[in-house]
């Protein structure tokens, strides 16, 4: 029989194994969304009069 220790290592180990499955095949479905084209917002102005 395993110890306390051992055991709560695997299941830490277990569950980052897992959340690290899901993040990766989430973002991988998203990746196919980042070829959408969106306008650019900036900052610049074209009149500068009010300075």
């Amino acid at each position: 029989m395993l110890d306390k220790i051992t055991m709560i290592n695997l299941v830490w180990t277990a569950m980052i194994a897992v959340m690290l499955t899901a993040t990766v095949t989430l973002y991988q479905d998203k990746s196919q969304l980042a070829d959408m084209n969106y306008p650019q917002v900036t900052g610049r102005y074209s009149d500068l009069s009010y300075y």
